[in-house]
Parts: structure tokens; C-alpha cells; sequence
């Protein structure tokens, strides 16, 4: 055997037992757990959580997160979840998705009589909760009704949400024009993702407003965008920059200024 084969070798087999030894200190924790011993899983498991092991990782985070042998602490437990999902590691992704799901279904049960009373705010909340599946299931329909009573209490946030659902048929058959009514109802009063999805409204040619070129009214939307803070708009900006023919550039540009001073600098 020649040197590159023996070493090559001697690596697999470092590797083989390494691999093999934090699979059994994971599951003698596993077994520790089980059986109540939280001194001996804590102790299996120390070395290798310093290490970032993904999976001693989430068996840490399942500690904290209910208090076994230490002090209860979710937001720990959730960075543990969190640098365990990162590395890609599925029962640390599913640990952090429940764990998520039980602060959202708190959350949601704190809410949903607030929203009940009539409070804006919760309303709107309560329909991306319906919308997205956050502590409840996933209901379109009603996320739709809750921002609707929310857009009824001038719930800015819930103009925009509403001009979304639009923009991409949930709840509601697609409808651009109802899509840009509601987006504009938001960005004229300096809200920010509004703008941004106006931006991308005219890029994609679906814009409403027939006496402005496309790249021009994207180019401004984005650019105030990005001056809130919207990176995704600040690179989205550069891009349309290219599209514009020199001739267009200074429309472009004082479009932009135009909006800013419409509905930017009044809410700085």
C-alpha cells in the first residue's frame, strides 16, 4: 500500500470512530433523558454541544426548553435549535418549528379576543397568523375577512396585507388594479414594504398607471425603498438603473425625488 492509499485509510478510520463515539454519547444522553438522569445526559452531552454536534445541540435545546435538570429557558433553547438547524440538522429544524408554534398559538389565543373587541392591530395580526399558519391552521378566507376589519381601522399594515392578497390571489382572485389601490393606500403614508412591492408591481409590467414607463415608476418605488432600508429594493434599483435609456434617467430621478417628498420625508 502506498502512502497516499495508507493515510487516506487511517483518515476514514479516524473519522469512522469519531462519528461513532458522538453517536453513542448522543444516545447514552438520549438514554439518560428517558430515564430522568439529567446530571448524566448534561454531562454526555457538554463536550459535545462546544463542539456545535447538531444533534447534541437539540437535545440540549429540548433541556431548556422544558426545564429538565436546568432552569427553563425557551430563548436558549431556541439559539440551540437555531445553530443545530443551520447545520441542516432536521429534528433541530422540527424542534424550532414547534417551539415557534407553541409561542405562536400563545400569542394567538392572547390576541384573537382583542381583535374580537375591535382592535386594528390585532386584527391584522390575526389574519397573517391565518394567512401563514402561525398557531392556527393555515385559512386564507378568514386572513382576508381579519384584514379587512383591520383596513376598516386604518391599520396601515393591513391596507399593504390586503394589496398583497391581491397581488397574489390569496383569499381572493388576483387583481392587480385592487392589488396597486391598496399598496398606494400604504406607501402614501411611508410604508415601506408597500413601496417595494409597487416597485415590483411595474417591473413585471403589472402596474396600473398607463402614463409612466414601466422601468421609470419601478425605478422610483424601489429607490424609496431602499432609502427606508429595503436592501432587496437597494439592489433591485441598481438593476433597473441598467434598463433605463439615458433619456429616461432624469424622468426616473425626479420621480423618485417626487415621492420622497410626498411619502418619505413627512414620516422620517
Amino acid at each position: 500500500m502506498n502512502k497516499s492509499a495508507f493515510f487516506a485509510a487511517a483518515g476514514l478510520l479516524f473519522t469512522l470512530h469519531t462519528t461513532s463515539a458522538l453517536a453513542a454519547s448522543v444516545d447514552a444522553a438520549k438514554r439518560a433523558l428517558d430515564a430522568g438522569d439529567y446530571t448524566k445526559a448534561q454531562a454526555e452531552l457538554e463536550s459535545l454541544v462546544k463542539n456545535q454536534d447538531p444533534a447534541a445541540l437539540n437535545l440540549q435545546g429540548q433541556m431548556y426548553e422544558n426545564g429538565w435538570g436546568v432552569e427553563q429557558d425557551t430563548e436558549r433553547a431556541r439559539k440551540l435549535y437555531e445553530q443545530g438547524a443551520r447545520q441542516g440538522h432536521l429534528e433541530s429544524v422540527n424542534s424550532l418549528r414547534a417551539l415557534k408554534n407553541k409561542e405562536y398559538t400563545v400569542e394567538f389565543n392572547r390576541l384573537k379576543p382583542l381583535a374580537e373587541q375591535g382592535d386594528g392591530e390585532a386584527q391584522n395580526r390575526i389574519g397573517e397568523m391565518y394567512e401563514f399558519g402561525y398557531g392556527v391552521e393555515r385559512d386564507s378566507d378568514a386572513a382576508l375577512q381579519w384584514y379587512r376589519k383591520a383596513a376598516d381601522n386604518n391599520v396601515v399594515a393591513a391596507w399593504h396585507n390586503l394589496g398583497r392578497s391581491y397581488n397574489f390571489g390569496t383569499g381572493v382572485q388576483q387583481d392587480y388594479a385592487e392589488a396597486e389601490r391598496w399598496y398606494r393606500k400604504a406607501a402614501e403614508q411611508g410604508y415601506m414594504e408597500s413601496m417595494f412591492f409597487l416597485g415590483t408591481l411595474y417591473s413585471n409590467a403589472h402596474g396600473q398607471d398607463n402614463s409612466v414607463d414601466t422601468n421609470i415608476a419601478a425605478y422610483a418605488w424601489m429607490h424609496n425603498a431602499a432609502l427606508l432600508g429595503n436592501r432587496t429594493a437597494a439592489t433591485i434599483e441598481t438593476r433597473l438603473l441598467l434598463k433605463l435609456e439615458d433619456s429616461q434617467l432624469k424622468e426616473a430621478k425626479a420621480l423618485a425625488e417626487q415621492y420622497k417628498t410626498q411619502y418619505v420625508t413627512p414620516f422620517q
